[in-house]
């Protein structure tokens, strides 16, 4: 369960969302994707994988 979430939504005035970071009030990337201008309807879903990878256990290879 996540405790503090570490990604949030915001609207933006052209009616898109952006993903952002919390941590850093900057908008969030993951491989080389900057999270801006999204669809409505992805952002909560991509906002649940970002934290569900945040939250895996991490290993060293």
């Amino acid at each position: 369960m996540i405790d503090i979430p570490r990604f949030g939504a915001r609207k933006d005035h052209d009616e898109t969302w952006t993903i952002f970071d919390w941590r850093t009030g900057l908008v969030a990337e993951r491989s080389g994707l900057i999270l801006e201008r999204l669809n409505s309807n992805v952002v909560l879903g991509l906002i649940q994988i970002l934290e569900q990878i945040e939250d895996a256990p991490k290993r060293l290879h």
